[in-house]
Formats: C-alpha cells, sequence, structure tokens
C-alpha cells in the first residue's frame, strides 16, 4: 500500500468549517495532510485517528517566500507550544491539528480573524477570481457572438464546443466565488460585531462538478482530434496538450521552487517567476509554431496527397476520397483533379466540404467543370432549423451597392428527393448553378462551376450518394 497520495480538493479559499471537517475526515481514515499544492493536496498514512484541525490566515505570508518570516516562525511556535503542529501552508492559509480534542483554539478574537481572512483574500484569491470573471465574460460573450453569428460552423467544431463549455464553466465558478465571498464577508463582519464567527457555506461540489465538465470536455475534444483524420492538428493537439500546458506549469512551479530554496525575496521571485511563465510560453508557442510550418512546408503532414509544379512553383494536389465526384455526375474520366474533403464534427452537428478542383497543370483546366458541395448532419432534430435558417440567410446578402443582392429561390425538391430544396438567385442576373437541399438529416449546398446543366438523372444521383443515404 502506498504511504503517500495526491488528490485534487476544490475548496473556497475562506471556508474555514469545510476545510477543517475535510482534513478531519481524512485523518479518521488514516490520511494527514503533509503538503498543499495550486491544485493537489499530499497526505500520508497515518493510523487512523480523530484529530482537531484548525485553518488560519496569515496576510503578510507569500507562496513565493524563502521561508517563515522571524514574525511568522514566532507565530508557529506559539502554536507549538499550545500542542498545535503545523500541517501545510500555501500563501496565506496556513493549517494546523492537535491530538488534543478540545484544545485552546488559535483564533479566539473574530474580528481579528475576519480582518485576516479579507487582507489575505484581497492578495491572492480575490484578485485572481475577479480577473478571470472578466476573461471569461469577455471570451464568452465574443463566443456567443459568433454562436449567434454563424451558429452551425460554431456548432460543428469540437474545439469550439470545448471553448464555449470553459468560459462557461468559468464564468459559472468564478461568479458563484466572488459573490459568495462578498455576500460571506458581509453577513462575517456584522457577526463579528457580536462576538461571532459566520461559518462560510462552501462550494465544493459545485466545483467538482464544473472541473468534471471542463475535464469531459477537454477529454472529448482530444479523442475527436485523435481519431480525425487531420494529421497536423493531431499533432498541434498532442503538442499543446503534452508539450506546451505541461511545460508551462512545470517551468513555472521550477522557478518558483528554485528561487525559493536560493533564499531569493518574494517579490524577486514574483517577478523572475512570472517572467519566466511568459518567456517560456512564448517560446514554446513560437517553437510549436515554427516546427508545424516547418514540417507542413516538407510534405510531413500531407498523407496521400500529390505534389506539382507549374511555372516554378509547388502545388499540393489533395486526393480524398469523394462521396460525389465529377465522374460519377457526367460519366466521364477526367486525369489532372484534386479532391479535397475537410471535415468538422461535434456531438451536436457535422460539416463534410468536397471540393474537386482541376490542377493548374491539367489541360485545358479553365473549361474543366467543377463541384463543390458541403453537407450539414443534423445530429440533434431541435437544430434543424436553426441550421437551415442559418444557411439561408447567408443567400441573403446585398453585394454591390445598387440592389445586385442574391436571395434563396425555393424550387421543386422532387427531383433532388429532398423534403426542400432552394436555388440561389440574383436579382440582376437570374438564377445561379448553386443549390441548397434538405433531407431528413441533414442539409447539402452544392454548387455546380460554369453554366452546368443539371439533369433530372443527376439531381437523383445526387440524392442517393448524399443525400437520402440513410434510408
Amino acid at each position: 500500500m502506498k504511504d503517500k497520495k495526491r488528490i485534487l480538493e476544490a475548496f473556497s479559499f475562506y471556508d474555514r468549517s469545510g476545510l477543517e471537517k475535510r482534513l478531519t475526515q481524512m485523518a479518521e481514515r488514516g490520511w494527514l495532510l503533509e503538503n498543499i499544492g495550486s491544485f493537489f493536496w499530499t497526505y500520508h498514512k497515518i493510523e487512523p485517528k480523530k484529530l482537531t484541525f484548525c485553518v488560519c490566515w496569515y496576510p503578510k505570508a507569500s507562496a513565493f517566500d524563502p521561508g517563515p518570516s522571524e514574525e511568522q516562525q514566532t507565530f508557529y511556535d506559539f502554536c507549538e507550544h499550545t500542542g498545535w503542529v503545523l500541517a501545510g501552508s500555501f500563501g496565506q492559509m496556513q493549517v494546523f491539528y492537535n491530538e488534543t480534542l478540545d484544545p485552546l483554539p488559535i483564533e479566539t478574537d473574530p474580528v481579528m480573524e475576519v480582518d485576516a481572512i479579507h487582507r489575505s483574500a484581497k492578495r491572492t484569491s480575490l484578485p485572481s477570481q475577479l480577473v478571470l470573471l472578466a476573461m471569461s465574460l469577455i471570451n464568452g460573450w465574443l463566443f456567443v457572438s459568433r454562436l449567434l453569428n454563424d451558429p452551425v460552423e460554431v456548432l460543428a467544431s469540437a474545439a469550439n464546443l470545448f471553448t464555449g463549455i470553459c468560459w462557461a464553466s468559468l464564468i459559472l465558478l468564478t461568479a458563484v466565488e466572488c459573490g459568495s465571498y462578498f455576500l460571506w464577508h458581509h453577513k462575517a463582519v456584522k457577526a463579528a460585531e457580536q462576538g461571532e464567527f459566520w461559518e462560510a457555506k462552501g462550494h465544493r461540489k459545485f466545483q467538482i462538478i464544473c472541473l468534471a465538465v471542463v475535464g469531459l470536455g477537454m477529454l472529448y475534444y482530444l479523442v475527436s482530434i485523435l481519431t480525425s483524420e487531420n494529421l497536423m492538428m493531431m499533432v498541434i493537439a498532442l503538442l499543446m496538450f503534452g508539450v506546451y500546458l505541461p511545460g508551462v506549469f512545470l517551468l513555472t512551479r521550477g522557478m518558483m521552487a528554485f528561487l525559493k530554496k536560493k533564499k531569493v525575496s518574494a517579490g524577486v521571485n514574483r517577478t523572475v517567476t512570472l517572467l519566466s511563465a511568459f518567456v517560456g510560453a512564448f517560446l514554446l508557442v513560437g517553437g510549436i509554431t515554427w516546427g508545424v510550418l516547418f514540417g507542413s512546408t516538407r510534405g510531413w503532414f500531407a498523407g496521400s496527397d500529390e505534389t506539382y509544379e507549374y511555372h516554378g512553383e509547388i502545388f499540393t494536389a489533395p486526393q480524398d476520397k469523394l462521396p460525389l465526384t465529377v465522374e460519377d455526375l457526367l460519366d466521364v474520366n477526367y486525369d489532372g483533379y484534386m479532391r479535397e474533403q475537410t471535415n468538422h464534427q461535434s456531438l451536436l452537428l457535422a460539416q463534410y466540404e468536397a471540393r474537386q478542383r482541376p490542377r493548374f497543370d491539367a489541360d485545358n483546366f479553365k473549361e474543366m467543370p467543377r463541384l463543390e458541395y458541403t453537407i450539414t448532419l443534423v445530429k440533434v432534430p431541435a437544430l434543424y432549423d436553426i441550421c437551415k435558417n442559418t444557411l439561408l440567410a447567408d443567400w441573403d446578402k446585398d453585394w454591390m451597392p445598387g440592389g445586385q443582392n442574391d436571395y434563396a429561390m425555393p424550387i421543386d425538391p422532387t427531383p433532388w428527393g429532398a423534403e426542400d430544396a432552394y436555388q440561389l438567385s440574383n436579382q440582376e442576373y437570374g438564377p445561379e448553378n448553386t443549390f441548397l437541399l434538405c433531407y431528413q438529416d441533414r442539409l447539402v449546398e452544392i454548387d455546380f462551376s460554369y453554366g452546368w446543366d443539371v439533369t433530372p438523372e443527376q439531381m437523383s444521383l445526387v440524392s442517393e450518394k448524399i443525400g437520402n443515404v440513410n434510408r
């Protein structure tokens, strides 16, 4: 059996009673607090026993201090003299335990205790929470703006969903923490004046739920990336989560620990540590970006893509397998095509963008027919009308002053085997060769370039290949 274990603890900074209750329970299970970290707390194995814990705050302390000050050490000695043993500390928060069941309390004046908590909170916890809340609100507003402007693009991306989950969780977490603290402090001040300490009502379960939601969102995002066919995105995700984030964290913690060991002052430690974190993050991002660009220019992520030279320049010609091709529709065999498919999907939507275009080195490439289409697969039926209306709204645009605007013109869906069908039209130039086809669980935008006259047989083939594929 292991003699030590690390546990992710989620408590409000000022939740004295919740912290003390948790540590008491751990001691009764045979685990005593040894060290308090930023996220994980370390416990070591003991004989299960009933211990009394006391959490108090020393406002002058800092996580960057090389060691306890003379005044703080005097405080420790006083506590030890009365039977209180220091179990661990993190910044201003000090945790003591006593083997006496009803010991002499460390804090006896509620006014001084509330003041110590408030001064400590103003130095560390409260500013960081308020900054996080402000950042979360700004980024949450940007996310909602993108969602309202183009819900299809946002909801079809696992990365966007993960981002939205993170910002929403942070908004809830920081708003609850800040609001609860100010409410507690208001009541605690009044209670202290009456000689009582107002116990905080912690939000440990709520914090754990928020962290779990973010963790599940991150796991889902990683799985979606690692199971995709986009090699570049897989490499970027692995480097960001496997190198960048751990690298910045280890660099920050390592630099702070190194300077504390060298007995550097708290002010210098804080400045150097933050500067190191900034420089390290910049260098890691720069290194990852350079590496990805370097590999991309050398075709490391090309897979089965072909390359060719045209007028002294090197071009890439993807050769993805498309569900519908020009050859299917025209029953001909053209050489010199590039076939590219880009996939974006989430738990809610999926988008498959397919493009078949002639290569520049193909004979008569300007006259060769082209085909482009986007399949929006709606996994949640409630989102179908939202997606449909969004795609239709994208067509209703004023491109030039003077009334040259596009609009969606309803057409007969029967030849397409669809439930509804629309054709892009221009008020000046008339109907264009672009269509929106509405099937049971998907929306298909398809563009036939260069005056391609679509026949009923080709319409039926579109329905068979990319429309009613599940029927």
